[in-house]
């Protein structure tokens, strides 16, 4: 069983290990198969996460605007 990650930096960190991991040449195949699955899932929880961070920035910049429009009709 896999170890959960937890933090988005430290998911960067393990993406970075794996991928060094494939440019080794010596690396034995069916760890290569695992670390192609790991990298593969690191890489959709990554991009899960900025889209859940992008839609986050972009309600409080949308909230700021709001505010700002019923402060200017008051």
């Amino acid at each position: 069983m896999t170890k959960k990650i937890e933090t988005y930096e430290l998911k960067v960190e393990h993406l970075e290990t794996i991928l060094k991991r494939l440019d080794d040449s010596e690396t034995p195949i069916n760890e290569l198969a695992q670390d192609v699955k790991q990298g593969a899932q690191l890489i959709k929880e990554l991009d899960q996460k900025l889209k859940q961070v992008e839609s986050e920035v972009l309600d409080a910049f949308s909230e700021l605007d709001k505010s700002d429009v019923e402060d200017a009709t008051a």
